[in-house]
């Protein structure tokens, strides 16, 4: 199973059953926008190519044009180019001109537990929100990659150190799009991507200034909710009738803190009488 924590403020998630599959630039983590992929491979033969030509061109210019001061111009000039190619294809701005190209490649961020204090406080409104509990296996979570594969979600990798990446690299996409620093392992992520998300659908802008498009969620494929333990009573009756309104029938868990040690725990809840 996988869980969508969310605030008190995304009842609207369950009550119209849609949900935003984020750009990279609208996630939380910095290093997002900006991975580092390494294209030395193509761009070395370019820059010598091109260094190489104008060896050739100063090589046939005519003798009297051979000034010191155009030999200065002329070292000057290769010099200039090379400092500028490498600078414009260095890992960390290829990586950050992939991100704006990819700007129609929307992230699912989900998490492999429903019980992490740090996610209920951060991502669930400190425990007034909710979770949605997903079935994993239903279809919605096994799309097709740009190959026309049908993939699983992705899990997230965490670790001290950044991939440097290519595309002959090893687990090309799973460094690319699946590695975070390991203060975020507390998520337990697993990541579901869409492409070719439509700007004409965008219901508004975020703080990043990125489109907000919402995608529809199947009903079948909610498996469970689970309340936060200090979820309100109005926010109890709201979940309670989305699950009506969209016949949606699956178990309700109400959370609550332990009183031995330091955990959520859950009891299935009885359906609030509207």
């Amino acid at each position: 199973m996988l869980f969508k924590y969310l605030p008190v403020e995304r009842l609207d998630v369950i009550e119209n059953l849609k949900i935003r599959f984020s750009p990279f630039r609208s996630l939380n983590d910095p290093f997002e926008a900006f991975p580092l992929v390494d294209i030395s491979e193509d761009i070395n033969p370019v820059i010598s190519q091109a260094i190489r030509e104008l060896d050739e061109c100063w090589a046939n210019a005519q003798e009297s044009e051979k000034t010191r001061t155009n030999s200065n111009l002329y070292e000057k000039t290769k010099a200039d180019f090379r400092k500028t190619a490498l600078n414009i294809s260095n890992p960390y701005n290829i990586g950050s001109t992939l991100t704006d190209f990819l700007k129609h490649l929307g992230i699912l961020s989900l998490s492999r537990t429903n019980s992490s204090l740090l996610m209920w406080s951060h991502y669930a409104s400190c425990s007034e929100g909710y979770i949605i509990g997903f079935d994993e296996h239903h279809e919605f979570f096994h799309r097709r990659n740009l190959e026309g594969e049908v993939v699983r979600p992705l899990p997230v990798i965490y670790t001290t150190k950044r991939s440097c990446v290519n595309e002959n690299h090893y687990a090309y996409r799973q460094k690319l799009f699946g590695e975070k620093p390991v203060e975020w392992s507390y998520e337990e992520e697993e990541r579901l991507f869409l492409n070719n998300l439509d700007s004409r659908s965008a219901t508004s802008k975020d703080k990043y200034g990125m489109d907000i498009i919402l995608t529809d969620i199947p009903k079948e494929a909610i498996s469970s909710v689970y309340l936060g333990c200090n979820s309100s009573s109005e926010t109890q009756s709201r979940v309670w009738e989305a699950l009506r309104l969209n016949r949606i029938q699956v178990t309700v868990y109400q959370a609550s803190i332990s009183r031995t040690e330091y955990k959520i725990e859950f009891e299935e809840a009885e359906r609030k009488c509207l």
